[in-house]
């Protein structure tokens, strides 16, 4: 490894190292969220009107502007910033364009909710009762979409920048602002909310509500940290001459990939939500999705935001080999982090689950940590998918992943749809299984898809240093399985689990580094590099203030 490919890594390191940071706190009370509200639902028909409902805001701001944001706004502003004056104007008009847009879009659906609830829902097992719940939800839930996109375009924009901080942590803002609106609702209304009768009107706005301000203030807090780095926003709408025709092929051939994306998830709705039990349907299959995402948002969207902004700058100056060190830089360390969560959460996160849920049946539990096992098994698979979208998009291409989105929801909706021939309790697992096997046969295909377009790229080194990683889990695995066996004899489970999770983490991680040191993973030092330089300077300021 060359000094200036260290430097890269090490700079790619501890920008990842920020953005985990935020996500981190984010997606932990996330989880305290997301057990709040099993804690609320229990397994009920409840739970999933709640779920359909704060979907349709998040499909409909997928639709209209999240893959479309993420795809089109860095590599534009990238190029905008050699172009002085004009590229201001450009950007200009391209974040009002955006932002109308979101504006306009929200207006437009409020007044759909009950045909969007009944789009997601499933007429074999809910009733007119369960449809109107889940309505007014939705109807509160809604303005949540001109706010997902203002975050999302906002937040682009300082990632264009290289500030990286503001946007990884405002998430914990709307969740903080969720969690005291979920307490007040425990303080309240204690003993409600398990039948789809229970729900009055107060009780729909404090759940619903306190989810749509809490996305409201995660977008509007990103505008200090802009102004601060001397961004104004002059509005724009002057569309001809600016050079927008690039721009919008790619966001139309994104538009169309989330359409497609969308409409595989309306077919997993309608299986999931067909399941006679909560835990087994909709409302399990999301929990289970939640905690699948928290190490893929952790690690590879962390990774992927900070080397996006580099890629495109290559990119956008023809530099292929540069985009394809940072490709291969960031599978790599792609690798090193996720293959041991997969095989860490398979070998004793069963404990995890039990822990987060404790007020779960063993039932439900069991039926949540099978989905997450099947999901967990592609978490690699899914970082390379997602890194190698972002790589075409540099290239300003929308082409290239529109037609691996297409394959990867075909793929996954013949299989969703092939569970109503499973059992009810087995319906979610088949849906995961689906999910996997898509991002398996898409990673694949996006291994001949790169190579086509950049002729000298060799994945060897990629391919070596994941082998390795997966080899040098395997001691912490089977000592942590162990560990999982013999807790898991303690009548009650919860002790269990949590002298499990005390005693196997440690145990998996010390393994995990010193195999993967000894085998020479040097991605392992360097994304270990920004913590311990952190822990140094902390323990050095507490030696001083003694």
């Amino acid at each position: 490894m060359t000094e200036q490919t260290t430097t890269r890594t090490q700079s790619v390191a501890r920008a990842s190292a920020v953005l985990a940071s935020g996500s981190l706190v984010s997606r932990i009370l996330g989880v305290v969220r997301t057990s709040m509200l099993f804690a609320i639902f229990s397994n009920t028909t409840a739970g999933d009107t709640w779920q359909v409902a704060n979907a349709i805001p998040n499909m409909i701001f997928l639709l209209l502007a999240g893959g479309v944001v993420n795809a089109v706004l860095v590599p534009q502003i990238t190029k905008a910033e050699r172009r002085g004056a004009d590229g201001e104007r450009y950007v200009d008009t391209l974040i009002t364009v955006g932002i109308l847009i979101m504006a306009v879009a929200t207006a437009i659906f409020l007044p759909l909710t009950p045909y969007l609830v009944r789009l997601f829902a499933s007429d074999r097992t809910w009733d007119d009762a369960a449809f109107q719940l889940s309505n007014d939800f939705a109807l509160i839930c809604l303005p949540a979409v001109f706010f997902y996109g203002l975050y999302a375009i906002l937040g682009q924009l300082l990632n264009a920048r290289s500030r990286f901080g503001a946007y990884t942590w405002a998430p914990v803002l709307c969740n903080i602002v969720w969690i005291a609106g979920l307490l007040a609702y425990h303080l309240n209304y204690r003993d409600l909310g398990a039948k789809v009768t229970d729900w009055s009107s107060p009780m729909v706005r404090l759940i619903a509500g306190t989810m749509t301000l809490g996305v409201a203030a995660q977008a509007l807090v990103l505008l200090v940290p802009l102004w601060r780095d001397g961004f104004r926003l002059r509005p724009r709408l002057k569309l001809r001459g600016i050079g927008l025709r690039s721009a919008g092929e790619v966001a139309a051939w994104t538009f169309a990939a989330v359409v497609i994306a969308q409409l595989g998830v309306i077919v997993q709705a309608k299986v999931l939500t067909s399941v006679d039990s909560g835990y087994a349907g909709k409302l399990g299959f999301d929990t289970a999705y939640l905690l699948f995402m928290t190490p893929h948002g952790l690690v590879t969207v962390s990774l992927i935001t900070a080397l996006y902004t580099g890629m495109a700058k290559a990119a956008t100056a023809g530099d292929d080999r540069e985009v394809s060190r940072d490709l291969r830089r960031g599978l790599r360390m792609i690798g090193v982090t996720t293959i041991p969560v997969a095989i860490a959460t398979l070998a004793f996160g069963a404990a995890v689950i039990r822990l987060v849920f404790p007020a779960n049946s063993l039932q439900a539990t069991d039926a949540i940590t099978y989905v997450a096992w099947a999901l967990i098994v592609a978490l690699p698979w899914y970082g390379f998918f997602a890194l190698a979208q972002r790589t075409f998009y540099a290239y300003e291409d929308g082409k290239t992943p529109f037609q691996l989105q297409v394959v990867s929801t075909a793929v996954a909706t013949v299989i969703a749809v092939a569970c109503y021939l499973l059992p009810s309790a087995y319906r979610a697992v088949g849906v995961a299984l689906g999910q996997s096997a898509a991002a398996l046969l898409t990673a694949g295909l996006c291994v001949g898809l790169l190579r086509a377009r950049m002729r000298d790229l060799v994945l060897f080194d990629v391919v070596r240093v994941h082998v390795r990683a997966a080899v040098a889990c395997l001691p912490g695995a089977v000592l942590g399985y162990a560990l999982f066996l013999l807790f898991q004899a303690i009548p009650g489970g919860l002790l269990g689990a949590l002298l499990t999770l005390l005693t196997a983490t440690p145990v998996f991680l010390v393994s995990y580094v010193a195999a993967a040191r000894r085998m020479r993973v040097h991605e392992v030092d360097l994304l270990l590099r920004p913590v311990r330089s952190r822990l140094t300077r902390f323990l050095a300021r507490g030696e001083r203030d003694v």
